[in-house]
């Protein structure tokens, strides 16, 4: 597996990912991306946000990960995690989100901020980011609208 930076190629893939995750990526949410990417093509500037997709040797999209600038936070916001389904379980979420961290680190950061849907059928999801060192610091609910909660979650780099 390799991780790079994501490219305008990549968008369909992405998001065919994502519509594998309904609980995870409904399309209120997965319709944020197109914009998101846009901008981080044009600008590249990587002190604003930062979008990677992995990839196996012969060149299949396994997932998508990217972090942008929570201006109200103050903190980068790690956004989009998504792997395949049928490669989960093999490291590539963690991997993706270990190059995010070091990126983010290397920015001085000392922390960043993560959000998830929480609502009944991602209970995963929750454990994934804690099973990683994310530590669950609030539960919204009925944020986005009726059942489904926003969990935020921190992690210190």
């Amino acid at each position: 597996m390799n991780i790079r930076f994501f490219q305008q190629s990549d968008s369909a893939q992405v998001q065919t990912i994502m519509s594998e995750h309904t609980l995870q990526f409904p399309k209120f949410v997965v319709r944020q991306y197109p914009g998101r990417w846009d901008a981080f093509l044009t600008s590249m500037d990587l002190s604003k946000n930062g979008y990677y997709v992995a990839f196996d040797t012969d060149g299949a999209l396994l997932g998508h990960a990217g972090y942008l600038f929570n201006e109200l936070m103050g903190l980068y916001e790690i956004v989009g995690v998504v792997v395949r389904i049928d490669r989960q379980g093999q490291g590539i979420g963690k991997a993706m989100l270990e190059t995010i961290c070091l990126a983010i680190a290397e920015f001085g950061e000392k922390q960043v901020v993560l959000f998830t849907l929480g609502h009944s059928g991602n209970e995963a999801t929750i454990a994934f980011y804690q099973h990683n060192g994310y530590e669950m610091i609030n539960v919204e609910h009925d944020f986005y609208r009726t059942d489904f909660h926003r969990v935020t979650f921190t992690k210190q780099l």
